[in-house]
Order: C-alpha cells, then sequence, then structure tokens
C-alpha cells in the first residue's frame, strides 16, 4: 500500500490540473484581486480554499476513476489478492496529503496578502478541516465517476454537485437568516462546515470548530458509503 502512495504521490506533483485548478488559478485570482484592490469578505475568501479542494481532490479524482474503470483495472483488482479498498485508500491518501499541502500554502498566501493575522497556532487548526475535506471530496470524486455514460457526462454532474455546494452555504447565504429549506441543505453540505470551521478558528470558538469536525467526520462516513456502493460488481 505505502508503494501505491508513493507513486500516486509522484503522478499527483507531476499533473497538470493539479497545478492549475487548484495552484495556479486560484493563485492568480488571489493575486488579481488584491492587486485591482477587491474588496472580500473573509467567507469568499475561505470559499476559494474549498473550492480549490473541489476541484482538484473530486473533479480531477471522478476523471482519474472514470478513467480507471474504463480500463477495468477494477475488475482486475478483483481477481488479484490486493484489496480493492486498500487501492483505493491508497489513492484518497495521497490526493488528500497533497490537497492539504496545496490548501494550506494558499491560506498563508490569503494570510499575507489580505492580513488575516491568523498565528501559527490558527493554520495549524485549519489542517484536520483540510484533511476531512479533501477526503469527503475524493470519496465523493470516487462514487460520481460511476454515474456518466462518458467525460462530458462527468463534467456536467461534477457541476452540476459544485455549484448547488457553494450556493447553500455561508458563501452565498447568511443562514442563521436563510430559508428552511436551504438551512437543512446545509446540514449535510461540506461546504458550509468546512465554512465553519474556517470562522470559528479565525474568531477562536472552539465548540463551533469541534461541532464542525463532528459533522465533517459524519459527512465523511456518508461519503465511504456511497463511494463503496459505487463499487460493486455490476457498477465497475
Amino acid at each position: 500500500m505505502s508503494n501505491i502512495i508513493t507513486i500516486t504521490l509522484r503522478k499527483n506533483l507531476k499533473d497538470f490540473y493539479l497545478l492549475f485548478w487548484s495552484i495556479l488559478l486560484p493563485l492568480a485570482a488571489l493575486i488579481g484581486m488584491k492587486y485591482f484592490d477587491v474588496k472580500l469578505s473573509i467567507g469568499i475568501l475561505f470559499g476559494i480554499l474549498s473550492v480549490a479542494l473541489f476541484f482538484y481532490c473530486c473533479t480531477t479524482n471522478s476523471f482519474y476513476i472514470y478513467a480507471q474503470r474504463k480500463r477495468g483495472i477494477f475488475d482486475l483488482l478483483r481477481i488479484t489478492p490486493f484489496s480493492l479498498w486498500r487501492y483505493l485508500g491508497a489513492i484518497t491518501i495521497s490526493q488528500t496529503l497533497v490537497a492539504c499541502v496545496v490548501s494550506t500554502i494558499l491560506l498563508l498566501v490569503e494570510n499575507f496578502l489580505f492580513d488575516l493575522n491568523l498565528t501559527g497556532f490558527q493554520v495549524v487548526l485549519f489542517l484536520p478541516l483540510f484533511f476531512l475535506g479533501a477526503a469527503i471530496f475524493s470519496l465523493l470524486g470516487f462514487a460520481l465517476s460511476a454515474i456518466p455514460k462518458n467525460e462530458g457526462q462527468l463534467s456536467i454532474v461534477s457541476n452540476l454537485v459544485l455549484l448547488p455546494m457553494a450556493i447553500f452555504s455561508p458563501l452565498v447565504f447568511h443562514l442563521e437568516t436563510a430559508p428552511i429549506l436551504v438551512r437543512g441543505i446545509s446540514l449535510i453540505n461540506p461546504f458550509a462546515w468546512l465554512q465553519n470551521g474556517y470562522l470559528a478558528t479565525l474568531s477562536v470558538q472552539p465548540v463551533d470548530y469541534l461541532l464542525s469536525l463532528l459533522l465533517l467526520i459524519m459527512l465523511l462516513v456518508i461519503s465511504f458509503i456511497f463511494a463503496k456502493y459505487s463499487f460493486k460488481p455490476d457498477k465497475v
């Protein structure tokens, strides 16, 4: 399993989509907004981190797993002693590690450009949020890769998942005053709980921070169930 993690890490570090969607594009957006003195709320700044996590861990991963499904990789794994879930777990771990590093870099850039005044301890508190968010989105990528018939449909499906997550979260709504439907959806929305965790870290609210971690862990379990179901023999 460690060999697969190492191989996948090397592949990820050479991945153009990683460089573009998760590093270059967010950095260009942040630097551009600073240069043109665009006034951004803290919520939108932190929301950029969640969107970057989604693009890499879910969108990129879903295309990667979709390609492997089409090549019959998972059918071959079923007739080998190596567990399918050890293989998928290795992919998830490697992607999550890279995503945590990338998100931390983006956070430090935001801290420098927009004077967030984060302490070292606060930066450390962001790491569990990045880890859980990346793992959830990676597992969602596994599940989404089982839905479409071609890559064009996969792109549509990915966007149809991203948009509601972003819209029904503090990025768009103040959840305290949002309609009941929006608040209900936000309870199972990882974007909402990531955002809540970010803001709790910034404002030093340990109860809200721990609540966010707890809900993200629950969503991680739900994502795992969906991902596991998508790899039933009749779906691979």
